[in-house]
């Protein structure tokens, strides 16, 4: 069995025989299931359960307020730790100068200033790290959580909704399929996400690192996210285009926070 199936669909592997078996016994793919990929189908399962019509894009809609909502305080410390790396640029590019041909020079006085400011030159990939277990794991939620088998998953403290519809919006969007109008829209919000939340570089650092990975963020990863949702299931970018948006309307409540203290 494909190992991506079995990621998709942990019940069809751990009782397809002896290769289910091998992974069954993974620590790694165990370590996924019940931490990961079982609390989030459950936590699917009792939105769809308790919302109105029993719609899955209303039970993804609050699913991703929630994951939002516990995953605030990392992502606002990811952040603002971003945007401060951020305005050292011209520093550091002045340290990169100053000791262009001394390595050892130049990093020592990059971790100083690192110091100095308090902030950790990783913290731009925090974000994404934070996220990407989640998302890996809402793609096996949302590739086979609508297969009637993956409800033998539920906690018994979930009530079991007999089956799961993959259709909801009054029959307009199926979940389980991609669709590239909602893709659009999610391209869309990543463009403007990314527009609010990741400064731009300094003219200091023209041509260097940090405009590539500028330009890649602001134009190459919502073309990503837009061809992608032509063959990924309608509720994963559902829950990218979800999360955009908080994003957005979280850094505009910053910002005019921001503005309304200086």
């Amino acid at each position: 069995m494909n190992f991506y199936k079995s990621i998709a669909k942990p019940s069809q592997t751990w009782r397809s025989g002896s290769l289910g078996t091998l992974f069954y016994m993974s620590p790694l793919l165990s370590i996924y299931t019940e931490v990961l990929w079982r609390p989030l189908f459950n936590a699917l399962v009792w939105f769809y359960a308790f919302s109105p019509w029993r719609d899955p894009v209303i039970a993804i809609i609050a699913l991703t307020v929630t994951i939002r909502v516990v995953l605030f305080p990392l992502l606002w410390k990811a952040q603002r730790a971003q945007k401060a790396l951020s305005a050292l640029q011209p520093e550091i590019k002045k340290i990169q100068q100053d000791f262009k041909h001394n390595r050892e020079a130049q990093g020592k006085a990059l971790i100083e200033l690192y110091q100095n400011h308090r902030v950790n030159p990783f913290s731009g990939c925090l974000m994404m790290v934070i996220q990407l277990p989640i998302l890996f794991a809402l793609f096996g939620v949302f590739k086979s959580g609508f297969d009637p088998e993956s409800l033998s998953f539920l906690y018994s403290s979930i009530p079991h909704p007999g089956e799961l519809n993959p259709v909801g919006l009054w029959g307009l969007l199926d979940v389980s399929k991609g669709n590239i109008p909602l893709g659009v829209i999610a391209a869309a919000t990543q463009y403007f996400s990314t527009k609010l939340t990741v400064p731009p570089p300094t003219p200091s650092a023209d041509n260097d690192f940090a405009r590539a990975m500028s330009v890649q963020m602001q134009y190459v990863l919502p073309a990503i996210i837009l061809v992608s949702s032509f063959s990924l299931p309608a509720a994963l970018t559902l829950y990218w285009t979800m999360m955009n948006i908080l994003g957005i309307v979280q850094e505009l409540i910053a910002k005019r926070v921001g503005r309304s203290r200086t």
